[in-house]
């Protein structure tokens, strides 16, 4: 390549010209990468935060269906993830398609003037690559689509299960045995020994139970019949 300091006013600016459209491209494509990553960091954010609506939310009913919270949490992802797409693939993607377009252009002029530059063409030959299942042709756009609709189709099968998958807990209306109160059966169910008990009284304790009147009565009458 020549020297752009020895290169004639007019080659010198081509080479400028041609740096600045690099410098452009490089600009776009990190954009791409940016907005690419927020995708992934909000996407992964909506599933766990679906995955701890597992314990504390709830069950809605949404046109005759009962869904869990937690999967719509996740299915809403969708939403934030779409607009990232319309930024990529309908935004600065053009953007960055445009300024390949210039920076090829620039290098055919640089090669009119004798400059060796072919960066832009070779990039462009090698994105694209063959499909080993069916041969097909696969470019930076069909990549961007694939990338988008893997999250997109992981939303959508995890926010399904988590959706219909997750129902309210049963509870058992059976009382338990330490769960019964007096009040929760009849009395008319209950054994009659549960009911009145019956308690022998012990004949020490009938005849403790006297009074000390009735014990000298009962001497002086004993006596009477001995004199008898």
């Amino acid at each position: 390549m020549t020297d752009p300091a020895a290169a004639p006013p007019l080659a010198a600016g081509q080479v400028e010209i041609w740096k600045k459209i690099v410098d452009v491209q490089q600009h776009f494509n990190d954009l791409e990468l940016r907005i690419r990553n927020f995708a992934l960091i909000v996407t992964g954010a909506f599933l766990g935060l679906g995955g701890y609506a597992i314990k504390d939310g709830g069950i809605i009913n949404a046109f005759g269906w009962e869904v869990s919270m937690a999967g719509l949490i996740v299915v809403s992802a969708i939403f934030p993830l779409l607009s990232f797409y319309f930024m990529d693939r309908l935004w600065y993607h053009r953007l960055l398609d445009g300024s390949v377009q210039a920076g090829i252009e620039a290098e055919t002029a640089l090669k009119d003037l004798g400059y060796k530059v072919d960066l832009g063409s070779q990039i462009s030959a090698k994105s694209p690559f063959k499909l080993w299942v069916l041969g097909w042709p696969i470019h930076s756009k069909t990549k961007m689509d694939t990338f988008y609709l893997v999250l997109v189709l992981t939303l959508l099968i995890v926010g399904a299960c988590l959706g219909f998958g997750i129902r309210p807990q049963q509870v058992s209306a059976t009382p338990t045995t330490s769960s019964v109160t007096a009040s929760s059966v009849p009395l008319r169910q209950l054994p009659a020994k549960l009911i009145a008990p019956t308690v022998p009284i012990a004949p020490a304790i009938a005849g403790a139970s006297a009074t000390p009147n009735d014990a000298s009565n009962g001497a002086s009458t004993h006596s009477k019949q001995g004199g008898r």
